[in-house]
C-alpha cells in the first residue's frame, strides 16, 4: 500500500527529476528520438510537443498588443499595476493575514464602485478629484470567530493639494455614511482622517504627495490603543514602500514597452472560446516580484521562493508565467506555487507532462475566479494555468490542454 503525503510524494518526484541532469544532458548530446521537437534540457524529461492534447488553445508564441481606450483609461492600468509593487502587504503588517486576497485595480472613480473594492459612496470623490490610478488589496487571517484584516489603498490624483482634499473629503463621507464612528488618534500620523465604530475596526485616509492611502484594519476584540498601533504601522510601512514612487506622466504611459524583454509572448493567451475563467483582462501585463505577491495563494512562502530563486520578473495574461534564474530554480519555485492547502487535492499530470504538477483548490480564487491550476516548467520558465471545473461533472481535460498548450508555446519560444 503506498503510505507517502501527496506532498512528499511531489517533492521526492522533482528531486528524481533534478538528478536526471545528467543523464538527460547525456542523451541530448547523441540525440533525441525522431519526431521529437523543441529542446530538451537537463532536468526535464523529454517531451514529444507534436503528441500533446492542446485542444482549440494556442499553441505558439503570440504578440502581446493591448489595445487602449482613451475614453474608458484602459491604459491608466499600466500606472495602476506598477503602483500595485508599491503598495504594502498585509502580511507585513500583520503576519497572520495571509488568506488568499482579493486585488483590485484602478483607473478612474468608475472603478471605485464595486463591494469588494473601495466602497462606492467614494466614487463620487475619486471623479471630483480626478482620481488617475490606483490598486487596492484585501487579506484577512481566515478565521470567521477571530476576525483579522488588513486593507490597503493607493490612489493618484493630478497634483498634492488634489490629494490632500480628497483625503479630507474621504474622511467627512467615512463617517457622515456611518453614524456612531468616532474619530481614532494615529498619534505618529496625526493628519490622518482616522475613525472606528467600536474600537475593532477602522479606517483612515492620509495624503502623501500627489497620492491618498487608504487603512482599513480589524482586531478580533475591540481594543482602541491596538487599532490605532495596527493602523499606525500600517501608514508606517506603506510610506516607506513609496520613497522610491514616482508617477509616471500620463503623456509617456503609451510610449512604454508592453513586452520589453519578451515575457508576454510566451504566455499563453485568452482562449478563442471565451472558456476562461475570469472575465476581464484588467491585469494583463509584465510585474515585478512585489506586485505579482499580492495575487498569491501563499506570499510569505512565494516571496521566498521568488527571492531564493532568482525570479525577477512575471507576466500575467490568460497564463501566469515566471522568469527564475535557472532550470533548478524553476522546479523549486513549482514545489512551492502547487502547495496544497487543508482541503485541496492534487491532480494527476497531463498526459506527456510527467513534470507538471496540477491541483484542485477547495475554494475558487478571488480575483479569477479558477478553482483549479497545473504548473509547467521549461527552462527558466514556470507557467501557470487555470480553469474552472463544472460542478455537475468535473473533468480536468480543458485544465490538461491548456498546459499542454502552455508548454509547447514555451517550448517554441527559444
Amino acid at each position: 500500500m503506498d503510505t507517502l503525503e501527496p506532498r512528499t510524494k511531489r517533492f521526492l518526484g522533482a528531486i528524481s527529476a533534478l538528478a536526471l541532469i545528467v543523464l538527460i544532458t547525456t542523451v541530448t548530446v547523441q540525440g533525441c528520438s525522431p519526431g521529437v521537437t523543441g529542446h530538451a534540457r537537463p532536468g526535464l524529461t523529454t517531451v514529444d510537443i507534436t503528441k500533446l492534447r492542446t485542444g482549440s488553445f494556442a499553441t505558439q508564441p503570440t504578440a502581446y498588443k493591448p489595445r487602449y481606450n482613451d475614453d474608458s483609461g484602459d491604459f491608466r492600468m499600466i500606472e495602476s499595476r506598477r503602483m500595485l509593487g508599491y503598495l504594502v502587504h498585509p502580511f507585513d503588517v500583520d503576519p497572520d493575514d495571509t488568506a488568499p486576497s482579493t486585488v483590485k485595480l484602478i483607473s478612474s472613480s468608475t472603478d471605485m464602485t464595486a463591494d469588494d473594492g473601495i466602497p462606492k459612496v467614494f466614487a463620487p470623490i475619486g471623479e471630483t478629484y480626478q482620481v488617475l490610478a490606483g490598486a487596492y488589496v484585501s487579506r484577512t487571517n481566515g478565521n470567521l470567530r477571530s476576525r483579522k484584516k488588513v486593507i490597503s489603498g493607493l490612489l493618484r490624483f493630478p497634483t498634492e493639494d488634489a490629494a490632500r482634499q480628497a483625503a479630507d473629503q474621504f474622511g467627512r463621507i467615512e463617517n457622515d455614511s456611518n453614524p456612531g464612528r468616532h474619530p481614532l488618534t494615529i498619534d505618529n500620523h496625526p493628519d490622518a482622517h482616522a475613525s472606528s465604530p467600536e474600537d475593532a475596526a477602522a479606517t483612515a485616509f492620509i495624503a502623501h504627495g500627489p497620492y491618498v492611502f487608504i487603512a482599513s484594519t480589524r482586531i478580533p476584540t475591540p481594543d482602541q490603543h491596538a487599532l490605532a498601533v495596527l493602523t499606525g504601522r500600517t501608514i508606517d510601512l506603506q510610506f516607506a514602500k513609496m520613497e522610491k514612487l514616482q508617477p509616471t506622466p500620463l503623456d509617456d504611459l503609451l510610449d512604454l514597452d508592453a513586452d520589453p524583454s519578451g515575457l508576454m509572448r510566451r504566455a499563453a493567451p485568452r482562449a478563442k472560446d471565451y472558456s476562461d475563467p475570469f472575465t476581464d483582462t484588467f491585469d494583463f501585463g509584465i510585474y515585478d516580484p512585489a506586485a505579482e505577491l499580492h495575487y498569491e495563494r501563499n506570499p510569505i512562502d512565494v516571496r521566498n521562493a521568488f527571492r531564493d530563486d532568482g525570479v525577477d520578473a512575471v507576466a500575467r495574461r490568460a497564463g501566469v508565467l515566471y522568469r527564475t534564474r535557472d532550470l533548478a530554480a524553476s522546479f523549486r519555485l513549482q514545489q512551492t506555487l502547487t502547495e496544497t492547502g487543508k482541503n485541496d487535492d492534487l491532480l494527476d499530470p497531463p498526459p506527456g507532462l510527467p513534470d507538471a504538477t496540477c491541483v484542485r483548490l477547495d475554494a475558487r480564487d478571488s480575483n479569477r475566479m479558477y478553482d483549479a491550476f497545473c504548473v509547467v516548467v521549461y527552462d527558466r520558465y514556470v507557467a501557470a494555468v487555470f480553469d474552472r471545473f463544472p460542478m455537475a461533472r468535473p473533468s480536468p481535460t480543458g485544465l490538461y490542454e491548456r498546459a499542454a498548450a502552455q508548454y509547447a508555446i514555451l517550448a517554441r519560444s527559444e
